[in-house]
């Protein structure tokens, strides 16, 4: 009965196709002629085949241990890859809780809770779907999520917990005419393009609550699954955008303005959204996100105080 062979064995047969002698394959690996010969032997022993033939002073490898050579370098190759893939790896097997990133990927809690000294393990950023956190806690693809909804609205996970309230605010490129005037009027979507998280206006929000009670619609509607780009967007095409003020006041604005929407303040509230049987790591960090809130560490503004308006 053959006999597998060892990683040694196949190491002494890379180093004697690579080198063409075996006194110098003996050296590569740092054994003695005589303990590579033992060891050439004894893998012939274990597969029953003859793996060299002697031709004068040198030894030369058979097709059988070109092949086994040729193979054994392959395999090499890819376990040395392999090891270090797992010590890369392991400095990611750590306790974190995944908190879920939505189309709100500029909002302030991503930069305090990796910069916060206090939290009991780390925390990685999950990208989820627009409108897909509450599901993607609840089937575990996310530890914790923190979603908005009008104050109005129930949550249907009893484990929701408020963080904060905020209202909507309108966000133009500084040299828009809402920037020059101070407010966001209806009739500004009237000739632009509307950037916007979904096609699907909800209840509670600015199409119910200021666009439609003043009979306008956006020329154009572009759906954006990313606030981040949609500012990118705005600064290089213009438009306009209406969103949380927590969510744009922490955001890069250069070359923009946010401005409150005129004669209308509608009221949003940030909620955390974790499961029924949330560990003890993943309610810590649900806890810190509403301090963080608690102390207004979110920026320019506190929570439930009207934003600071940035100039045109």
């Amino acid at each position: 009965m053959h006999e597998s062979l060892d990683r040694p064995h196949i190491d002494l047969l890379v180093a004697l196709h690579e080198t063409g002698q075996l006194g110098k394959a003996a050296e590569t690996l740092h054994l003695s002629p005589s303990a590579a010969s033992h060891r050439l032997k004894e893998a012939e022993r274990r597969l029953g085949v003859s793996l060299t033939v002697v031709q004068g002073r040198s030894v030369e490898l058979t097709s059988a241990g070109r092949h086994l050579a040729e193979i054994g370098g392959e395999a090499r190759q890819a376990l040395r890859a392999a090891e270090e893939t797992a010590r890369w790896m392991s400095s990611a097997d750590r306790p974190a809780v995944r908190l879920a990133m939505d189309f709100y990927d500029t909002a302030p809690w991503f930069e305090q809770l990796i910069g916060s000294p206090d939290l009991p393990c780390d925390v990685d950023f999950i990208r989820i779907g627009f409108s897909d956190v509450a599901s993607a806690v609840q089937s575990r693809r996310a530890d914790l999520g923190v979603v908005v909804s009008p104050p109005s609205s129930l949550m249907l996970e009893s484990s929701a917990t408020d963080v904060c309230a905020d209202v909507l605010v309108g966000v133009v490129r500084s040299d828009h005419p809402a920037a020059q005037r101070g407010a966001l009027a209806p009739a500004d979507i009237a000739d632009a393009t509307y950037l916007t998280a979904g096609d699907r206006p909800a209840h509670g929000f600015e199409h119910h609550e200021f666009f439609e009670p003043a009979g306008v619609r956006p020329l154009r509607l572009r759906k954006v699954e990313s606030l981040a780009m949609i500012l990118r967007l705005m600064r290089t095409f213009g438009g306009v955008t209406v969103q949380p003020a927590l969510a744009v006041n922490a955001a890069p604005l250069d070359g923009l303005a946010i401005v409150p929407l005129m004669d209308a303040q509608i009221p949003v509230m940030w909620t955390a959204v974790l499961r029924h049987d949330a560990s003890d790591n993943e309610r810590a960090m649900c806890r810190a996100v509403q301090e963080l809130a608690r102390q207004g560490s979110f920026g320019s503004r506190g929570p439930g105080s009207m934003p600071v308006w940035a100039g045109a």
